[in-house]
């Protein structure tokens, strides 16, 4: 049990109306740590402060606060300074902790016009708001997993606003062995914030597509004090190369990041790929923060630890294994997102299905996948972990999620990568399906059932842009080679991956199928 959220924020922040009007809205109780601590000692907070001090007080404000994050669970509001004290910030950790911002001027007015003004606003309310901004905005916004801004909207705007946030979908999903977690949610910049101000400075990555989104991270790194450089990429694939990397080791420099310092990746999964790569090889090795930006990114890219860049000879040949500080898949940033790009990242989705969760296909055939998308990313998200828990490195079950991506690979690389990796991906995957079933590894229909799966994504499931040669030499760069053989990821029928090294007749019939 614990409270359904926690508001905390400046004196006169309207942590207090808010929660109140909150609570109604969800059909929950409301309670405020101050009115806590009055039941619980028989005295106001001004007699408290009057008698014993502030220090005193504190630790009376944690007790009454300890026991609602154990005893209740409807919503809690805090007063302004109760962030003060160690335990009490402890005790917030791992609470859905709601800042109430308001500007000073906003936060004097109310104050002013406020029959129970606090002790420490007695005298001039103006310079002490400036003084409480200055020691505790910092600590406000390391502990808060979202942020509402309350200045001149009516009072209803913000409660609207803070419901929706509550009744949104949201799912953490642990990557064991890795010990990271991948947050899919709405809203997630405090999320990415809260986690990012552990450490001493940040260096945000994007290109200039994804601006809108990596502005919320930076502007909050700004207000939590934590010193924020920029690092703009080029878009897509023209991001992974030696020589953008190259001027990312230089603004890490200029920006002084240090080995407790962040690399914060914002975009798809070209800016994942690259931003994770810049991390692993700055000093060795620096923390790194993914925020996809698209479908893709959040179900593939982003989640795993692989980072790379792109040669002459083939797609992320160049990389490390660096396992990410943490993932927020922000679900608001798909919203701006092109068709063709959510229709590409569905590719993967269905891959995910194909190999390991049934229910992804039963969506997909249902019609649903528009409507089910929160459950087909958590579910695909969820595969993905679950497989690379126990295999960073790619030695075992690892290979399963490469399934479709030997040809799609190729497909890419021959294409200038114009081809999208999630459009390639459903050609790769026909691909491999067709070689289960010429191998006799596979039931018969299962590239005719993959065909169909893919075609109500929308997704072609044919390739005219190359020839056979072409392809099978671009195969032979892939990272699954083993003593000069190709090497497939098949399925004996779904949800069931093995490994295959076609012959030349298993190749033939495969490409036939994808219309080669």
């Amino acid at each position: 049990m614990g409270p359904r959220a926690i508001f905390i924020g400046m004196p006169g922040a309207g942590k207090s109306t808010v929660g109140r009007r909150v609570a109604a809205a969800l059909g929950l109780d409301f309670r405020d740590s101050d009115e806590l601590v009055a039941a619980r000692t028989g005295r106001s907070v001004a007699a408290i402060f009057d008698s014993e001090g502030e220090a005193a007080f504190r630790e009376i404000e944690a007790d009454a606060i300890e026991w609602a994050c154990r005893e209740f669970d409807g919503i809690l509001a805090l007063g302004g300074g109760a962030i003060l004290h160690d335990r009490t910030r402890r005790l917030l950790s791992d609470q859905h902790v709601i800042l109430i911002e308001a500007t000073d001027e906003e936060l004097t007015r109310r104050v002013s016009r406020s029959r129970t003004v606090r002790p420490l606003l007695r005298a001039d309310p103006a310079l002490q708001i400036r003084n409480l901004r200055r020691h505790r905005s910092t600590l406000y916004h390391c502990v808060a997993n979202y942020v509402v801004l309350s200045d001149a909207r009516p009072v209803a705007r913000v409660v609207d606003e803070v419901v929706n946030h509550l009744e949104a979908p949201y799912r953490r999903i642990a990557v064991a062995g890795q010990d990271y977690e991948v947050v899919i949610g709405h809203a997630l910049a405090s999320d990415v914030v809260k986690l990012a101000a552990t450490k001493s400075r940040a260096l945000v990555v994007f290109d200039e597509d994804v601006e809108r989104y990596a502005q919320p991270i930076i502007t909050e790194l700004t207000i939590s004090d934590v010193p924020t450089a920029t690092f703009r990429l080029p878009r897509g694939e023209e991001a992974k190369t030696a020589q953008v990397l190259e001027r990312g080791w230089r603004a890490a420099g200029e920006a002084h990041i240090g080995r407790d310092g962040v690399v914060i990746a914002v975009g798809g999964g070209a800016t994942t790929d690259l931003g994770g790569f810049l991390a692993a090889t700055w000093l060795r090795g620096v923390s790194v923060i993914h925020v996809p930006t698209t479908l893709l990114g959040m179900v593939d890219a982003a989640v795993g630890g692989k980072t790379g860049i792109n040669t002459e000879h083939g797609k992320n040949l160049v990389g490390a294994f660096h396992p990410p500080l943490g993932v927020f898949c922000d679900l608001d940033t798909l919203a701006t997102l092109d068709p063709a790009e959510l229709r590409a990242g569905m590719g993967e989705v269905a891959k995910c299905g194909m190999i390991a969760d049934r229910e992804i296909l039963t969506i997909i055939e249902a019609g649903d996948a528009d409507a089910q998308r929160f459950a087909l990313i958590s579910r695909s998200v969820q595969v993905k972990a679950d497989i690379v828990s126990g295999d960073l490195r790619e030695s075992g079950r690892r290979e399963f999620l490469n399934y479709g991506h030997t040809l799609a690979h190729a497909i890419e690389a021959s294409s200038g990568y114009r081809v999208r990796h999630g459009e390639a991906v459903a050609v790769g995957c026909v691909f491999a399906a067709a070689l289960s079933e010429a191998a006799g590894v596979g039931p018969a229909g299962l590239a005719e059932h993959h065909r169909r799966i893919l075609s109500m994504l929308g997704l072609t499931t044919t390739y005219a842009g190359a020839s056979r040669e072409e392809l099978v030499n671009i195969m032979f760069s892939d990272k699954k080679v083993r003593d000069g053989k190709l090497r497939f990821v098949v399925l004996r029928e779904l949800g069931a991956p093995e490994i295959l090294f076609p012959t030349p007749g298993q190749l033939e019939a495969a490409f036939a199928e994808v219309g080669l």
